[in-house]
């Protein structure tokens, strides 16, 4: 898939643990926003629920079944995770990756009962809360932590979509097969990126994952943490463009 002035590229946007639609949204306009004045391609945005189903391997076979047979696959964390389903179920359909702040191995013994166990107690004591001031700390750089819209968004995705989800989503991770021996297979363009102050997943998992991948091009955000498309969303949209173009 080349991209020209006559061509509106799909992009499959897959989102993260309790986020929806709005997480792709400032770079999407980014994205647009150029398109009109010609200096980016014209993308067609692709933004699948993922909160249906407990397994990653289904959600992956749900997406491919409403996305188009070639389109660029955009991943950030749990959306990351179904895009390498994607890739291992229908490879040859994807013409360019972006993995954002998300990692090909599988979680370790104690990661996953941890998971586990959290789904089982979810709401069993006190109310569902979707994020907390303990998360807020991990996933947003410094400079982010106190934003209101920001925070408030985040909020409101997880309330939106709520415990059940939660509960099937952190399920379908902590269940995730391995990816690793996947990332030298990967043959088509593609941009690992993470945001400097992620505390959920480090940044030398996302070196070691670009290395991995044969001519992958590794971003370190400045000013970001683990939501770079909403935190950074103009470096998100700039590395979209130089990926597809």
């Amino acid at each position: 898939m080349t991209a020209n002035s006559h061509t509106t590229i799909p992009v499959v946007f897959l989102s993260g643990m309790l986020a929806d639609y709005r997480m792709w949204q400032p770079v999407i306009a980014r994205m647009e926003a150029r398109g009109r004045i010609g200096t980016a391609p014209a993308i067609a945005p692709i933004i699948p629920a993922l909160d249906t189903k407990d397994d990653v391997q289904a959600v992956a076979r749900d997406v491919l079944e409403q996305v188009p047979d070639r389109f660029v696959l955009v991943g950030m964390s749990m959306g990351g995770y179904v895009a390498f389903e994607i890739l291992r179920m229908a490879r040859e359909r994807v013409s360019h990756l972006m993995l954002v702040n998300t990692r090909a191995m599988a979680d370790d013994p104690v990661m996953r009962r941890r998971r586990l166990l959290l789904a089982r107690l979810s709401g069993v004591n006190l109310p569902f809360q979707g994020v907390n001031d303990a998360m807020l700390d991990d996933m947003l750089h410094p400079d982010h932590r106190h934003n209101r819209e920001l925070v408030g968004l985040l909020s409101d995705m997880a309330e939106d979509l709520g415990e059940d989800v939660f509960k099937r989503q952190i399920i379908a991770v902590a269940n995730r097969p391995d990816s690793m021996a996947l990332l030298p297979e990967l043959d088509i363009p593609c941009t690992v990126m993470v945001g400097e102050a992620d505390r959920v997943i480090s940044l030398a998992s996302h070196h070691d994952m670009a290395a991995r991948i044969p001519g992958a091009r590794m971003i370190e955000v400045a000013g970001a943490g683990h939501y770079v498309p909403l935190e950074r969303p103009d470096i998100c949209a700039d590395a979209l463009c130089e990926l597809i173009t």
